[in-house]
């Protein structure tokens, strides 16, 4: 039984020589490559870790633009710079919330639901507001545009 393990070990050892391993170095040569190759796998694997996260972050980033404009629109603001840029090309500076006319869609989805509330009423009650609230809400002509 222990010529046989004499012969597999020297089996293998020859193999490894032809394999490009030395002698001296074999061991050491496994554990190289074994710890280059773990090394290589972590690091694809980090990587695909990170392309999943910016992934993820751009479309974050891209939801919350789409609402910072919507909701700028719902408010009658520049969805550009909502009137902090002094040289928007969007609206000359000038588009800050109720500077133009709300979209109504938007408003009916952002806005409304809080004059809703802020009013007291029900949410599954009907949400027509009269021109009084609407008036009291900032909106002078008594409606939403």
């Amino acid at each position: 039984m222990k010529d046989q393990r004499i012969s597999e070990y020297r089996a293998m050892f020859s193999a490894l020589q032809m394999l490009g391993g030395r002698p001296e170095t074999i061991g050491q040569d496994d554990l190289h490559q074994t710890l280059y190759r773990l090394q290589d796998r972590t690091e694809q694997g980090e990587r695909r870790s990170d392309d999943a996260r910016i992934r993820r972050l751009q479309r974050e980033n891209a939801l919350l633009i789409d609402h910072a404009e919507m909701l700028a629109c719902a408010l009658g603001a520049c969805p550009n710079c909502w009137g902090t840029i002094p040289d928007c090309e969007d609206c000359g500076g000038i588009g800050t919330p109720g500077a133009f006319n709300p979209d109504r869609s938007c408003f009916d989805h952002f806005v409304l639901p809080v004059i809703t509330r802020v009013l007291g009423r029900d949410e599954d009650a009907d949400i027509r507001i009269s021109g009084d609230a609407l008036r009291r809400a900032a909106f002078p002509s008594g409606k939403v545009e």
